[in-house]
C-alpha cells in the first residue's frame, strides 16, 4: 500500500466525543496504512487503547517524510501539522530578502517565505524532456 501525501489539517475531530472514540479512530486510520495493532484492545480498556493510539501516531509519523510535517493529538483531535522552524532546518534553501529564489541549477527542497509570513515548501525537479529546465512542485503551504 502506498502512503498518500495528505494535506495538513484535522483528520479525526473528536472534540465533542470521548477520548476513547478518538483512540479508536486513530488506530483505524493507521491500520488503513498498514499499522499492525497486534491483539486488538478490549473496548473497555482505555489505557490499552490509549497506548495503541500513541503507537499508531508514531507509526503515521514514521510514514511522513516531508520536512516539518508531523501527526499530533491536540484538543481531543488528530492533526497533520506543519512546523515551519523544523522545516527551515531540514531544507537546503530558504528564501530571504537577499535571495528570494534558489539558483537555476538548484535541485531539492526549498522554502519560500513571503513578506506576509506565508510559507510554501517546494521541491525543485528536472524539467520534462531532458532539457536544463526545472520546475517547482508545491509540497505544502501555510498562511
Amino acid at each position: 500500500m502506498i502512503y498518500p501525501k495528505l494535506e495538513p489539517g484535522c483528520y479525526c475531530d473528536c472534540s465533542a466525543l470521548s477520548a476513547q472514540t478518538l483512540n479508536e479512530r486513530i488506530v483505524a486510520l493507521a491500520e488503513a496504512y498498514g499499522f499492525d495493532n497486534v491483539g486488538s484492545p478490549v473496548r473497555d480498556d482505555f489505557d490499552v487503547w490509549n497506548e495503541a493510539a500513541d503507537e499508531a501516531v508514531d507509526y503515521l509519523n514514521g510514514l511522513e517524510t516531508r520536512p516539518g510535517m508531523y501527526w499530533t493529538i491536540d484538543d481531543n483531535s488528530l492533526f497533520l501539522s506543519v512546523d515551519v522552524d523544523i522545516a527551515k532546518e531540514d531544507v537546503e534553501f530558504v528564501s530571504s530578502r537577499e535571495c528570494e529564489y534558489p539558483d537555476d541549477d538548484f535541485r531539492g527542497e526549498w522554502l519560500h517565505v513571503n513578506d506576509h509570513g506565508n510559507v510554501t515548501l517546494y521541491i525543485r525537479c528536472d524539467g520534462e524532456g531532458g532539457d536544463d529546465s526545472c520546475r517547482d512542485e508545491e509540497v505544502w503551504a501555510v498562511v
